[in-house]
C-alpha cells in the first residue's frame, strides 16, 4: 500500500500533503502531522488520495477545532471524486471548508 504524508510551507499556508489511502492503518500518521502544525493558515491536501475512510473526519475535525481556536482556519484541498463524495455525504464540508485546487486558496 502506498502511503505519504509530509507537511511543506507554501506562502504563508502549512501544507499537510497526502498521497495514498487513508485508513485505519495510516490515519495515526496523517493525525500525527496535522498535530503538529503550529501555523494560523492549515491547508490538508487530499488531491492524491483515491480511497477516504470516514474515520479520517475525526482528524480532520480536530485540525479544524484547533486551528480556529488559535484564530485560523484548516482547509481542505479534495477534487471530484470518492472523498469529495464523502466529505458531502457526511456533511464535513459544511463544518470544514474544502476545495478542489491549491490553486483556490485565497
Amino acid at each position: 500500500m502506498l502511503f505519504d504524508v509530509r507537511t511543506v510551507t507554501r506562502g504563508d499556508h502549512e501544507v499537510v500533503q497526502v498521497v495514498g489511502d487513508v485508513d485505519l492503518a495510516t490515519i495515526p500518521s496523517l493525525r500525527a502531522h496535522v498535530d503538529q502544525v503550529q501555523g494560523d493558515r492549515t491547508v490538508l491536501d487530499l488531491s492524491a488520495v483515491d480511497l477516504f475512510d470516514p474515520l479520517g473526519f475525526g482528524v480532520v475535525i480536530a485540525g479544524s477545532m484547533r486551528a480556529r481556536r488559535r484564530g485560523g482556519e484548516l482547509v481542505v484541498v479534495c477534487p471530484a471524486g470518492r472523498p469529495r463524495e464523502l466529505f458531502a455525504e457526511s456533511g464535513v464540508d459544511r463544518i470544514v471548508t474544502v476545495v478542489d485546487t491549491l490553486a483556490d486558496l485565497t
